[in-house]
């Protein structure tokens, strides 16, 4: 019996395709400015932790955008109601029959203009608001690496603010062999010698540029632990 159990474990290990590869993070994010401005708030001190909440990690100067977008919408009240005020004349003017058509006309050409400048506004402040929530970045669930940029100094568009990964998930990536990429699906999932929870998330279609005779083949599992981290440790993958 016990020899049958040998010959067994070793048909498996000899079925067996194995390889190493280094436990990362699901995503790697670099988080740039679209729009320029001075630093006003730089959180430095999350650098190098796991952010559960909702939390401000930059923000840029937004006082010139605030009174421009306070304008906006005051004139925006304005326009509201002076369409009212023509709305009402030209209903007026509507049910009077001596009033020319002429006359109609230009009080319906009032309306039509005033709704034509209320649309104006209203993508303006649009635009404003965009531009003011461009500025202000914010993370949660997400581990935050390194910030690099410090408060009062001048954000350029395009400017990298700082990196930050995402823990949702582990991720594995293995080069699998053309011979055996086939078939992965067909056989279990070990990791150190243990079944695993990893799935075969994704199996690239073409061989790999500089593995000229491999595919990439990524795996992932879901991190129920955030403070549980693992990354960069090198493991071993087979598929039995």
């Amino acid at each position: 019996m016990n020899i049958l159990y040998l010959l067994l474990i070793l048909t498996s290990l000899l079925n067996a395709s194995t390889y190493l590869a280094k436990v990362e993070p699901y995503r790697y994010l670099k988080i740039k400015t679209q729009v320029a401005g001075i630093v006003t708030y730089s959180n430095k001190q999350k650098e190098f932790t796991y952010i559960k909440d909702k939390t401000k990690i930059i923000s840029l100067k937004t006082k010139e955008e605030n009174i421009s977008l306070q304008s906006l919408k005051q004139s925006l009240k304005i326009q509201n109601e002076i369409l009212k005020i023509h709305q009402k004349n030209f209903r007026k003017k509507q049910k009077v029959i001596h009033i020319s058509k002429y006359e109609k006309s230009q009080e319906h050409l009032l309306v039509l203009n005033t709704k034509q400048l209320i649309n104006t506004i209203n993508k303006s402040i649009g635009i404003l608001e965009k531009n003011i929530s461009d500025k202000k970045f914010y993370e949660n669930n997400i581990y935050i690496n390194e910030i690099f940029i410090e408060k009062d100094e001048y954000a350029d568009v395009g400017e990298l603010l700082y990196e930050a990964y995402d823990f949702s998930k582990l991720k594995l990536v293995v080069f699998v062999k053309a011979d055996e990429v086939k078939h992965l699906e067909e056989k279990k999932l070990f990791v150190d010698n243990i079944q695993n929870d990893y799935i075969i998330e994704r199996i690239s279609q073409v061989r790999d540029n500089k593995r000229i005779s491999m595919y990439k083949v990524v795996l992932s599992k879901d991190n129920l632990n955030n403070n549980n981290i693992y990354f960069g440790q090198v493991v071993k993958v087979e598929f039995r």
